[in-house]
Order: structure tokens, then sequence, then C-alpha cells
């Protein structure tokens, strides 16, 4: 059982330090948190930029009332804007905001390349697909 626990607890770190970069670069370069960069990301690759808000939480792995914060302070920029009545409300991503994320892709992506550099590629491989199926285990598997 300690070597999950073990597990968990690099997992945290790792994502702690590659998170505070992400956010410093991003931050300087263009005004978002790496945060506000994974979500505005998820509504780039959603059909037609628009994402319904409760489909929002299992991916950032945020609650709906944080992912709404988030929204408004986004909104308030003019990167996304919030659409439809309360049961079905959508994210939908502004032209302003495709914008944004195309060109800070390219920061994560060099962040992310250089904090990985030194592990075997057939390693990232086997780490990535492990957290994917981490990210999709259910809370009570």
């Amino acid at each position: 059982m300690k070597k999950n626990l073990d597990f968990c607890l690099a997992l945290h770190r790792a994502h702690a330090s590659l998170q505070r970069k992400l956010d410093d670069e991003l931050g300087l370069y263009h005004g978002i948190s790496f945060n506000d960069f994974a979500l505005l990301n998820l509504l780039a690759q959603a059909d037609g930029g628009r994402v319904s808000i409760p489909e929002l939480v299992r991916p950032t792995g945020q609650p709906q009332s944080a992912v709404l914060r988030q929204l408004i302070l986004l909104e308030k920029i003019g990167l996304v804007v919030r659409e439809g009545a309360n049961g079905d409300r959508q994210a939908v991503l502004r032209p302003a905001g495709r914008a944004l994320v195309n060109t800070a892709r390219e920061t994560a992506d060099s962040i992310c390349t250089e904090a990985v550099a030194l592990i075997e590629p057939a390693v990232v491989a086997t780490v990535s697909a492990a957290m994917e199926t981490l990210a999709r285990t259910p809370r009570h598997a």
C-alpha cells in the first residue's frame, strides 16, 4: 500500500512543480494561469468551441462553482461567453480566446517538452497512458 501512496505523493509534487512553471510562463507571456489555459484548451478542442458547463467539471477537476467562477473571469476579459438558460448553460470560446489559446499552446508545449526532456519517450508514453486511466477512474472504483 505504501508504494501507492508514494506514487500519488510523487505525482502531486510533479504536478505542483509543473503547474508553477506553467503558471509563471503563461502568466508572464499571455496573462493567464495554467488552469485558465487548460479550460480554454478544452473549449478549443470541443465541437464549435462550446461545452456545457456541467461537462467541464470532470476534465478540469474542479467543482461546478469553481468552473463557473473561472468562466466569469475569462468572460470579463473577453475570452469566453456563457450562453443558454439555467439547465443548459454553455461556455463558448470567443475568437480572442481561440487566438490566445493557440499562441499559449506553444508556450505550454515548450515548458512541457523541457520538463520531460530527460525521460525516455517510451516511459513518457507509459506514464501518460497511466495518467489517462487514473483521470478516468470513477471516484469509488
